[in-house]
Parts: structure tokens; sequence; C-alpha cells
């Protein structure tokens, strides 16, 4: 009975003391996505439902990124071990998801997490902290600096922008399909989201939407990955 009971203590501990996966699954369900009061891109607010998927917990980091690919020179601007890796294109940030067998994710699954439960679904979008407007040269800072969100994502709003699988169309929400949006077959830009250190705020917001072409590396842009 004592080695009963001892065992149980024992898996108490380690569930209280485990460190946190690396990635967070996002239930499946409806959300509203866009917004009324944005740019003609964002409009209009509608009503999105998607499937169950994982999200990775954080940024993808310079260590992450260098076991992939030893040759990967870092930014000044994010240079440390667990700042996110940034100057990677669109398609490097792909090649680096699908060596895990997963991908970068599409702007709607990025769109629910930056949003956050339920109860944060509106417009406004969870009240997430956002490192934001601060000098150029501050730089990016490690990818769990901030407290995460509610479904315990970390640096959706601020700190670098982010790839998202998607190509980008003005115009897409205005025909999008309600159930698991993929974005257009094809385009000339991909959209990126979440600005960046540097940044004010309003690029933070959850409905916002941004693109630029997939061969661009900017110090201020990087990615996570989903499945």
């Amino acid at each position: 009975m004592k080695n009963i009971f001892r065992a149980f203590i024992l898996l108490a501990f380690l569930a209280n003391n485990a460190e946190p996966s690396d990635e967070v699954l996002i239930p499946a369900g409806e959300f509203l996505m866009g917004t009324d009061q944005g740019t003609p891109a964002e409009r209009p607010e509608h009503k999105v439902w998607l499937d169950d998927y994982y999200l990775d917990r954080f940024e993808v980091s310079n260590q992450n990124y260098e076991a992939f690919d030893p040759s990967f020179q870092r930014s000044s601007a994010s240079s440390c071990d667990h700042c996110p890796v940034t100057r990677i294109s669109w398609h490097e940030a792909q090649a680096y998801c699908q060596s895990l067998n997963r991908r970068l994710p599409t702007e709607a699954e990025w769109e629910k997490a930056r949003r956050g439960p339920v109860e944060n679904s509106g417009a406004s979008g969870s009240q997430e902290t956002a490192r934001t407007s601060l000098p150029v040269n501050a730089g990016a800072s490690a990818v769990d600096t901030l407290p995460a969100n509610g479904y315990g994502i970390h640096h959706l709003a601020g700190n670098v922008w982010e790839w998202l699988n998607d190509w980008h169309d003005e115009s897409y929400y205005r025909k999008s399909p309600v159930k698991n949006p993929l974005g257009p077959l094809k385009g000339f830009r991909k959209s990126v989201r979440g600005g960046s250190w540097y940044n004010s705020i309003w690029y933070t917001q959850p409905g916002m939407r941004f693109q630029l072409a997939p061969h661009v590396k900017l110090n201020s842009l990087g990615f996570r990955c989903a499945h």
C-alpha cells in the first residue's frame, strides 16, 4: 500500500513539474475572423470553422533552426540562442517546418490562436501582452519573454513578424470558404502577421493583415510551425 502511495506522489510531482510541450492543441470550433473596422483586405468580419490543429508554443529559435541548418548566420537584431530566428525566407521557413513533418500555419489558424479562447474571440481579440513600439536597435527578445495568451502561446503580438502559409489576396475574405480556409491557390506575396518590436501596437491587432514576397528576409521576420 505504501508503494502505491509513493508512486501516486511521484506521478503528481512529475505532472506538476513537467516542462510544457513545445506545441499547443487548438480545439476545433468557430471564431470571428477579420474586422469591419480595418482596411478593405481585412473586411468583412466573418465566421470561420477550423478543425483542431497544433501550433508551436514559441517562435522558432536560433538554436532550433541551427540544428536544421548549421551554416545559418544569426541576425545581429536577434542573436541569442533563444531569440527568434530571423532573416529567413518563406521557402526556408516552410522547409524547416516540413523537416519536422509540420508546415507553416494558415492565416485562419494564426488568427484564431492570436484571438485566444472563445471568450476573447471578438473583434478586439485576446488581451495579449505585446512587445512593440521600441527603438529599432532594441532587437528581438527571447521567445518566452512575455506571458502566454489564453491558449498558452507566446509572442503572437509583437517581437517579430511571422510567415504564414497563405498567398495574400486582398479580396479573399469575400469569397473564402467557411470551413478550414487555406488561402488562394496562387499569388505573388505571402501573408505575414503579428508585428514586431519596433512597429506600433496597431500592427499587432488580431485581424491586421500584411504581406511580403516569399524571398524577402528581414531582421524582424520569423515564423512558427503548425500541423
